[in-house]
């Protein structure tokens, strides 16, 4: 017994490794009973001795699939790095699903960067592991169907040919076919029309039940005036909006600064960091109403792969968005696959730890340690043009990549 939705792309990858595999599965409904599955995670598999959970481990056992090294690393590079971007930016495309749209344009830049060195893997591959489709082929590209369906379009697939054709050899195995049938690519990017939905979920407000009302009584004919017009009801998305609090600007108290951060920015951006947007950092900064902070991450003895870990950082970043306009942080990964660590220098307004003035940016914060620097020590200065400029010898640790928030 198989638990989820058929129209799921999950589900989905499990019933075409079944195929592969000629295992006899049957749908069993959408939720897996609570005693067997406490976890409730979607698809769930039950044969009566064995009970699985999670779409790769299913779809290994019933296609009867070796997940090999070369297999697994794709398993897991898919579910970490690639599918959280897919759904990112697949999601608030076809949904109501409310994110900042500089999130979402984060979520579609690194997506489109993964895909273009996958693109690159696959000029002289017809696989991703080896000479014949996996468990690693029907995975990833299950994960990538999203996002062929509704955002990469006409324009995407001219520039990423080896991707696109990689997935529709997938997709059209005699497997996949069974159970996807014929998948229609997007013709242009989906963008959900919130107007629509406004108008759709009013009609479905309005045609619910109403409670009962007293019935009126008769009124006079003298009495009888021309009745008002009807005050418009707010759609269910304006009420949810008019019922939300307005959040506070954490720094709406804070005093006036002469430094201006959008300026740094644009320097670093645009100008020699060396030459340029480091002095314009120190001419400028202002001491008072700024601090400046080292981090290093607690727990370097659980980062593994290099890319799991950048995606840590860039994990926290997308969590501070609305930081932006009073922060910035520039966060490097040292060391190699299993042996690495994680520290930044980060900039922002007031004297203490920014994170506790929201609960959206508390989230990641705890598992660093934080420390205040002193803007007028040599060391300090050291420092920030090491973590600006991604060159130095950091303290002896070996840079290996850099991530930038601003």
């Amino acid at each position: 017994k198989l638990y989820g939705s058929a129209s799921n792309f999950r589900v989905q990858k499990v019933l075409i490794a079944a195929k592969l595999g000629k295992s006899e599965v049957e749908l069993a409904g959408e939720q897996p009973p609570a005693d067997k599955f406490p976890f409730g995670q979607i698809p769930a598999f039950d044969d009566g001795e064995k009970q699985l959970f999670g779409s790769d481990a299913i779809a290994a056992y019933l296609g009867k699939l070796t997940v090999c090294p070369g297999v697994a690393q794709w398993l897991q590079w898919a579910e970490a790095s690639l599918l959280p971007n897919v759904l990112g930016y697949v999601l608030p495309s076809v949904s109501a699903a409310a994110l900042d749209g500089a999130v979402v344009a984060s979520y579609k830049a690194e997506l489109y960067a993964q895909l273009a060195l996958l693109n690159k893997y696959l000029v002289s591959r017809t696989y991703l592991a080896g000479e014949r489709l996996s468990l690693a082929d029907i995975s990833v590209a299950l994960d990538l169907l999203p996002a062929f369906q509704h955002v990469l379009d006409g324009a995407f697939r001219k520039e990423n040919v080896n991707v696109t054709r990689w997935f529709q050899t997938v997709v059209n195995q005699p497997a996949a076919k069974e159970v996807l049938g014929e998948v229609k690519l997007a013709e242009k990017v989906a963008v959900f029309n919130q107007a629509e939905f406004c108008k759709v979920a009013s009609k479905l407000s309005s045609a619910a039940p109403k409670e009962n009302k007293k019935k009126e009584e008769p009124k006079k004919k003298e009495e009888k005036k021309k009745e008002a017009a009807p005050k418009e009801e707010l759609d269910l998305a304006d009420e949810a909006a008019a019922a939300e609090p307005k959040s506070k600007d954490p720094f709406a108290e804070f005093p006036k600064s002469s430094f201006v951060l959008d300026a740094f920015k644009r320097s670093y951006s645009n100008e020699d960091t060396l030459t340029k947007a480091i002095p314009h950092f120190w001419e400028n900064f202002d001491k008072e109403g700024w601090s400046i902070w080292y981090a290093e991450y607690k727990f370097p003895q659980e980062l593994t792969l290099a890319f799991m870990s950048c995606n840590l950082i860039s994990g926290m970043f997308q969590r501070l968005e609305k930081l932006k306009k009073n922060g910035f942080a520039s966060v490097c990964l040292f060391g190699t696959d299993n042996n690495s660590t994680i520290s930044g220098v980060w900039v922002w307004r007031g004297q203490e730890l920014v994170f506790p003035l929201s609960d959206d940016w508390q989230v990641d914060y705890e598992s660093y340690d934080w420390k205040k620097l002193n803007p007028d020590d040599a060391e300090t200065k050291k420092m920030v043009q090491e973590y600006f400029m991604w060159e130095g010898d950091f303290g002896g640790k070996t840079f290996n990549q850099g991530k930038i928030f601003k």
